[in-house]
């Protein structure tokens, strides 16, 4: 089993969720990108998105994703965009097994539109309503998480529960 397990994958698809109860399983860290980005900037992802753009936050992404590498037995929740970080992931899948979330469009907007706070926690892309923008998104970036994966996952189809047993079987026996 290699030391690391990242999940990637759009907005809604469980990363966070499944990446806590996968860790707690695994008797790993869970590390949250978003939550690593805060943290060293002092500041909400709405914040630094309106004071630097998206250049200037994906900027601490590629940063707070550098400094992975050199993390240990963790599960990482990444942000949906950090697929485009492409030169990181060539190193972060020689130490670990990259998980990648998936679901139906249909299901991650209903999920969007029962998370009141998905909205004021990441601001918009393009200005576009959510599920027009995530479908967008969904068409540049399905490639990227494709080409990325070691083991795709259908949330859509599953609990929480259902996914990290699932997930856990995969890993644990690779």
């Amino acid at each position: 089993m290699k030391d690391c397990v990242y999940l990637i994958g759009c907005r809604a698809v469980g990363k966070s969720s499944i990446g806590m109860e996968l860790a707690k399983r695994l008797g790993y860290e869970f590390l949250d990108t978003d939550t690593l980005i805060v943290g060293k900037k002092k500041a909400s992802v709405a914040t630094i998105v309106a004071e630097e753009g998206w250049q200037g936050f994906r900027k601490v992404e590629n940063e707070v994703l550098s400094e992975l590498r050199d993390r240990n037995h963790c599960v990482v929740a990444t942000g949906g965009g950090a697929i485009l970080h492409r030169d990181i992931w060539l190193e972060l899948k020689k130490q670990g097994q990259v998980i990648w979330l998936t679901a139906d469009l249909e299901i991650l907007c209903e999920r969007l539109r029962l998370d009141l706070y998905s909205e004021t926690l990441r601001p918009s892309l393009t200005g576009k309503d959510i599920c027009q923008e995530l479908g967008d998104i969904l068409i540049e970036r399905k490639p990227l998480y494709r080409e990325t994966a070691d083991i795709v996952v259908d949330t859509g189809k599953m609990t929480v529960t259902e996914a990290v047993h699932f997930i856990e079987q995969q890993v644990v026996g690779s």
